[in-house]
């Protein structure tokens, strides 16, 4: 049995561990905090299957555990007064001039601040490719809230666009792919 679970968890791990830092990266950007998260939910996954639990979906059960943890760990990081890394901004292509990194920060700021934070959760986790079912697995909905949820995320995405005066949708456009690889994608 044991040589079967290591296999089991060594292929998991292959296949999951490079979209799971990806999205723990997306709530701290700093990629030791992320590694030691995504080795401390396939370490729990091991020993839930080592006491013979079975986990009908790894995927969505690995993102789910991910999600806690980092969630936990940053409420700790809060009572201990800490700074959380939550708030330093993604740092664009250095290619780009600096107004146009300007813009693209600022409006990927005021996006983020029109979704709610189930609305950034179902789009951190559609951005890593999960379904609706998978997402309602992960954050214990009904697939049909989060179509509703992201349904209403691209709403305030378009509408943004189309109220915009100076008429920069591309601007627009670009910092909601600011935002999405923001949160993991």
């Amino acid at each position: 049995m044991s040589g079967r679970l290591e296999g089991e968890v060594g292929e998991l791990y292959q296949v999951h561990a490079p979209s799971l830092l990806r999205y723990a990266g997306s709530f701290s950007h700093h990629s030791q905090g992320a590694s030691d998260a995504v080795q401390e939910v396939f370490l729990r996954y091991f020993v839930e299957r080592r006491y013979g639990r079975t986990i009908g979906n790894p995927r969505a059960w690995l993102y789910r555990v991910l999600r806690n943890y980092l969630l936990d760990s940053w409420k700790t990081a809060e009572s201990k007064y800490e700074v959380a890394v939550e708030g330093v901004e993604y740092l664009p292509d250095q290619q780009q001039d600096p107004e146009s990194i300007f813009e693209q920060s600022q409006m990927a700021r005021d996006l983020l601040a029109l979704l709610s934070a189930r609305e950034r959760e179902c789009l951190r986790l559609r951005s890593q490719g999960f379904s609706y079912d998978e997402i309602g697995d992960v954050l214990g909905l009904a697939s049909g809230s989060v179509g509703v949820l992201l349904a209403r995320a691209y709403r305030k995405f378009r509408d943004r666009a189309a109220g915009d005066p100076t008429g920069l949708s591309f601007w627009t456009a670009q910092a909601i792919r600011s935002l999405l690889l923001q949160t993991g994608s």
